[in-house]
């Protein structure tokens, strides 16, 4: 029959009709988007992935451990996990289970209750203090409290000769020795003692420590592949990160310690330092804009700005090129390692 409509059979209309509703049906293809867990609805662990995973991943990071939040459950959660669970206590297996994802919610909780009025860090230009005053001659004991575990970190015994106020400050190092991680703490007088003291000004919030600070506090990127660490270079292969930021941008250490090396590289590295850490790592600075005011011998303090990003040297861009050296340094026996996951971490919570 020419010139008018096609006819279709009944069955293939009726096939036809079926096959369209059914694919308009939400769910029917099967590239439709599942709905994500809530956090603490199923156990995660390794190879586990969706919106859950970066809750726990948000969580680790708020709770002062390095944690990518890409929403994979792989080795480098699995490992904050299992130091998340020793710190507490808890049965250390990389498994968040059910029961474990509460806990996890009730410790970032607690910290967000806190109220965190200061940061400090280790080496730094301030330090933490508190004003005790005593109503007599005596002794007292003050603690400086985890506010995640709820246990001491340091003790400082008081000895006053009269009512007098003292000022009391905290450097950072734990009563068994080396350096007090990375949390939240809180001053707490633990024993008034003989001396009926008591805290009356000076930082009475819980507080955070940091070993370490963001280099560069304003805007930046860590590029791409070219950037990393371990990209391909001419005659050699990169031994840092690159952080693309605006030429003149404040440069900050990233740990306090003494600076090793003020110099410049025209075919290089342009003007860069070497910072030795005071846990005995270096940390280095390549292509600042000028020469840091800093001089070899020079005490540094973690945060303290130490120059501006530059572009001097062998370079194609505003950039600071930071490179992380294992002790006892930069070309001094240490090795350099990929800076990435620690920047990532400090800058989570610049």
């Amino acid at each position: 029959m020419s010139g008018g409509r096609s006819i279709k059979p009944p069955a293939l209309v009726a096939l036809l009709i079926a096959t369209t509703a059914f694919a308009g049906l939400p769910g029917a293809a099967p590239a439709a988007k599942k709905k994500g867990f809530k956090f603490g609805a199923r156990t995660l662990k390794a190879g586990t992935r969706g919106k859950d995973v970066r809750t726990l991943q948000r969580s680790l990071r708020a709770l002062g451990f390095v944690a990518p939040v890409n929403g994979i459950f792989a080795p480098p959660t699995r490992k904050s996990v299992k130091r998340l669970e020793a710190k507490q206590r808890w049965r250390v297996n990389g498994i968040v289970s059910r029961k474990e994802a509460k806990r996890i919610l009730r410790l970032v909780a607690r910290r967000r209750a806190s109220r965190v009025s200061s940061v400090y860090y280790l080496q730094g230009l301030t330090v933490p203090s508190v004003t005790v005053a005593a109503q007599a001659a005596g002794s007292a004991q003050l603690d400086v409290i985890d506010t995640n575990t709820g246990l001491a970190t340091a003790t400082i015994p008081l000895s006053f000769s009269g009512a007098t106020p003292q000022a009391i400050s905290w450097n950072g190092v734990a009563t068994t020795g080396g350096y007090a991680p990375d949390s939240s703490y809180q001053f707490r007088l633990s024993d008034a003692g003989t001396a009926q003291a008591s805290i009356v000004a000076g930082q009475v919030k819980p507080f955070l420590l940091r070993a370490y600070a963001f280099p560069v506090p304003g805007k930046h990127s860590f590029g791409g592949a070219g950037s990393r660490f371990g990209a391909s270079r001419r005659g050699h292969t990169h031994q840092g990160q690159d952080v693309s930021a605006a030429c003149g941008q404040r440069l900050l250490a990233a740990q306090g310690g003494t600076l090793s090396v003020d110099s410049y590289q025209a075919g290089g590295a342009g003007y860069y330092v070497v910072i030795h850490g005071i846990n005995g790592t270096d940390t280095v600075y390549m292509h600042m804009k000028k020469p840091s005011w800093a001089v070899p011998g020079q005490v540094i303090y973690t945060g303290q700005q130490i120059g501006k990003v530059g572009n001097t040297g062998s370079s194609s861009g505003c950039h600071l090129h930071f490179e992380h050296w294992t002790a006892p340094g930069w070309y001094q026996g240490g090795a350099p390692y990929d800076p990435l996951p620690e920047l990532t971490y400090w800058d989570s919570y610049s």
